[in-house]
């Protein structure tokens, strides 16, 4: 957790190591943590995306690793989703 607050703090601006704490150590916390994780992720995906080709890269591998990425990740249903937001107390 020490090393995945610095990224979700800088990420998520105004949020604390200490409100990471309490809103991760509740029941359904690590679903948070997940979800949060997730977000993040896509975030950086972007970021490093719109950053253009630098270091060598190509639009076409770029493009190439992202669909990997999406291929990679589980694909869920509007009632899944629904359910994984209620299940995390995101809804009620």
């Amino acid at each position: 957790m020490s090393k995945v607050a610095p990224a979700l703090c800088s990420s998520f601006k105004g949020v604390l190591p200490s409100d990471l704490l309490e809103k991760y150590t509740v029941e359904g916390g690590w679903m948070r943590l997940e979800y949060d994780l997730a977000i993040l992720n896509e975030v950086h995906d972007q970021i490093v995306a719109s950053q253009g080709d630098s270091g060598g890269k190509d639009g076409q591998s770029m493009e190439a690793r992202r669909k990997q990425r999406q291929g990679q990740r589980q694909d869920m249903n509007d009632g899944e989703a629904m359910q994984l937001l209620k299940d995390g107390g995101f809804l009620s």
